[in-house]
């Protein structure tokens, strides 16, 4: 299990609870870690995305912090993906979601993405908004499972994921609906670097505090520039996101994710650890063997 609190932290760190899905722990006033805490699976629910707008809160009203790194305390999960089981608020998605990433990734505070599991779906779309992603060779995965389930990516990643790996790559990743490595992902631009689960902690925390001592305007405005190259505006995501609610209400669509559900999606590990694999078996119009 990762833990949320790294072994280089000072005496001086500071943790606090926001709710039940995210520990922030100020490691100094201006490197903060968000660890992801919601077993078994990190799953994007209503408790998760309530955190994650008041965490994008807390970094708006500091002016001290300068980096933060999310990172999960879940074995084998950085974030699973989004809930489709479980009804999410409509206050937490599309516009309400997508104006807090945005928010986030104009804020003057590198956003670093520390995984060591598996992240796909809507976790994958949260990592690809943040500034930098490092992945663990022997740990990270990375997928876009949606459209195999028959939906689309719905939270920016239709977007996103052109502008890092290129238009190929992209529809390999996001149609292929198959997992990939971290040395893979860092071969196509998904994430910055693939780094030895042994040397992980120490590489990221390195980096953080060495980001820590820049000077924050000097950090904010190399970012405005950089976002210039292109970030997904609102209009766009909310189109992605309506075309992703529309595709999960179709009639074959509910029934495999029911068919899904019943064989272990959302509450067997074994299956949601496999779900590039276990997706397969219910590809058609049904009836599925669950």
């Amino acid at each position: 299990m990762h833990s949320p609190i790294s072994i280089f932290l000072t005496t001086w760190a500071i943790t606090s609870v926001l709710g039940s899905s995210i520990i922030t722990t100020k490691v100094t006033p201006s490197y903060w870690r968000a660890t992801i805490s919601s077993p078994p699976f990190n799953l994007m629910d209503n408790a998760f995305l309530e955190d994650f707008f008041s965490l994008v809160d807390d970094i708006a009203a500091d002016p001290e912090v300068k980096v933060v790194v999310f990172n999960s305390s879940v074995e084998d999960f950085f974030i699973a993906h989004f809930d489709i089981l479980n009804p999410v608020s409509p206050e937490l998605v599309g516009a309400a979601y997508w104006g807090n990433v945005t928010r986030l990734a104009n804020l003057p505070v590198l956003t670093v993405a520390a995984i060591q599991g598996i992240v796909r779906g809507g976790g994958a779309e949260l990592v690809a908004s943040l500034d930098v992603r490092f992945g663990s060779k022997e740990k990270a995965i990375f997928g876009q499972p949606e459209v195999a389930i028959g939906v689309v990516p719905g939270s920016g990643e239709m977007r996103l994921l052109p502008r890092l790996t290129g238009r190929g790559r992209a529809m390999e990743i996001i149609i292929g609906s198959d997992d990939l490595d971290a040395d893979t992902a860092a071969l196509y631009g998904w994430i910055n670097r693939a780094i030895p689960d042994d040397q992980f902690d120490e590489f990221v925390d390195r980096f953080a505090r060495r980001v820590a001592g820049w000077d924050r305007y000097a950090i904010g405005h190399a970012k405005s520039v950089i976002n210039q190259s292109g970030f997904p505006t609102l209009e766009e995501v909310q189109s992605d996101f309506a075309a992703f609610e529309a595709s999960l209400s179709e009639g074959a669509v509910a029934a495999r994710v029911e068919a899904m559900a019943k064989a272990g999606f959302q509450t067997s590990e074994t299956f949601e650890i496999h779900l590039n694999r276990e997706e397969i078996r219910f590809v058609g119009p049904g009836p599925w063997d669950s």
